[in-house]
């Protein structure tokens, strides 16, 4: 791994990006989708975390035809899909790579719509990452269809989540990734998100001074996770504010990349995943910007 440089923020200064691009490319299958395990079928979700990852390593993807084919056959002869996640992995996708869906999206928009307005009605999967993450992926794929803005939603369907300690969660209960989806909900909502002053105060009470997001404010927990980091700087930005430890959180992701190049979730142990991966390529995107504003403003100074 090259030696960090701390006048210079390039990606390469702190992680093995020729061996993520390697990674990325060699789970291509011959569909055109990806997987991010080997002799895996191609998946939607890991086919659109593959173009993000490219993308953000300015890597231009192969086979973008077959991978459009691959993409465009996942929606169903009436429009659908088999649920909003690949709906919108699927659109999303599809629209990176300059193309269009042929179905339609009358259904995908009736189906945003209902998720949306059964949030909190539904029990959710203990292994999804938030209650919120459905909802908030349907009103980004009603953006991403020009439709949110024809969707009479109050925000107070999210703020009831809202816990009295600033965070969000059913029954009192946070997690990061539900914070951050709530506040990413609440402002394509035109909800204020700088008004909640107790949410920025929940979140900077889990922030580690040696790097990472506590699960709950001033609770150390070794077993740090790289999806926390992801979620804790992703909700700052929301709020227009950016990690008090650039440097600490730079050096900490480091440590969650594997050997084959991708990025795993503990920072112990595990195999390599795409989504993983882009969270982590996303935070040191995030805290490049923050360290690159830093050391301006000395220069200028």
């Amino acid at each position: 791994m090259s030696l960090v440089k701390k006048s210079n923020c390039d990606f390469k200064d702190w992680i093995q990006t020729e061996s993520i691009i390697d990674y990325v490319m060699e789970r291509q299958n011959k569909d055109g989708g990806y997987t991010f395990a080997q002799w895996a079928e191609s998946s939607a979700q890991d086919t659109y975390y593959a173009l993000k990852i490219l993308k953000i390593l300015g890597v231009k993807p192969a086979n973008t035809n077959l991978t459009i084919q691959f993409l465009k056959k996942l929606q169903n002869v009436d429009g659908s899909f088999d649920s909003i996640k690949v709906a919108y992995y699927v659109i999303e996708s599809i629209r990176e790579l300059g193309a269009s869906l042929e179905n339609g999206v009358e259904k995908v928009i009736l189906s945003a719509q209902s998720a949306i307005r059964r949030l909190g009605n539904i029990e959710v999967n203990i292994e999804a990452s938030s209650e919120l993450e459905t909802a908030y992926l349907s009103l980004k794929t009603l953006q991403s269809v020009r439709h949110l803005a024809g969707f009479d939603l109050s925000s107070g369907l999210i703020l009831r989540l809202k816990n009295d300690d600033g965070s969000f969660g059913e029954g009192g209960y946070s997690r990061m990734a539900s914070v951050h989806f709530a506040l990413a909900s609440l402002r394509l909502l035109g909800y204020g998100v700088d008004e909640l002053d107790s949410t920025l105060s929940w979140i900077r009470g889990c922030e580690y001074p040696s790097g990472g997001f506590a699960r709950r404010p001033k609770e150390f927990d070794p077993y740090l996770m790289l999806d926390e980091i992801y979620y804790g700087l992703k909700a700052l930005e929301v709020l227009g504010e950016v990690s008090r430890y650039p440097s600490e959180n730079f050096t900490l992701i480091t440590k969650f990349q594997n050997k084959n190049g991708g990025f795993r979730r503990s920072i112990y142990l595990g195999i390599s995943d795409f989504d993983t991966t882009f969270y982590a390529l996303s935070s040191i995107n995030m805290l490049s910007m923050r360290l690159r504003t830093s050391i301006g403003s000395v220069h200028r100074e």
